[in-house]
């Protein structure tokens, strides 16, 4: 099997511990929203407020929730 790769969107985001366990996603000066880690799952929660953010999906990997963000 071969493997295709992607570019990589994550390249111009930034990612950034905001507290222990939750990750906020920027992209220039705009947040995006944040990855929730939660045990061995990440919650994609798109919104610039974490209180007010919405999950639009759930991953087994940061990486992979961070894209979800960006692709949202």
């Amino acid at each position: 099997m071969i493997a295709v790769t992607s570019p990589d969107v994550t390249a111009d985001a930034d990612v950034t511990e905001a507290v222990p366990g939750v990750y906020r996603v920027t992209k220039s000066t705009v947040v995006i929203g944040y990855v929730l880690e939660t045990g061995d799952r990440f919650v994609s929660l798109y919104g610039s407020v974490y209180n007010t953010s919405v999950e639009i999906g759930q991953s087994l990997d940061r990486d992979t929730a961070v894209r979800r963000l960006l692709a949202h």
